[in-house]
């Protein structure tokens, strides 16, 4: 379990908190199946041997946003945030030498 009161302090000191474990093993293999089943084709999206990456993650895969904004998510958003905040970007990224993530930043 995380420490709600460290994650908003570690925000407002640096601009962004990571919080672990928000997806279960099965919520990570369907979203991880449909970015593999995306059309990499398009200019937003990104792979070389180094990185894989989409800008414009959740517009480029519509379907995925159901998978990413779990009850869970919604719940830790609002608890951190508040009622009023919305995504404005969304980057997914995954570079086998460090580490895979999504990027959601949210605007009130």
């Amino acid at each position: 379990m995380f420490d709600i009161a460290q994650s908003k302090q570690d925000f407002l000191r640096n601009g962004f908190t990571t919080i672990n474990d928000v997806y279960t093993s099965e919520e990570v293999v369907q979203i991880l199946s449909a970015i593999n089943l995306a059309d990499t084709s398009k200019d937003t999206f990104r792979k070389s041997a180094e990185l894989f990456a989409i800008r414009q993650f959740l517009k480029e895969i519509p379907e995925i946003k159901e998978l990413v904004f779990t009850d869970k998510l919604q719940a830790l958003i609002t608890q951190l945030f508040g009622q009023d905040f919305f995504v404005v970007k969304s980057i997914y990224f995954d570079n086998p030498k460090r580490q895979t993530g999504m990027s959601l930043i949210t605007r009130t």
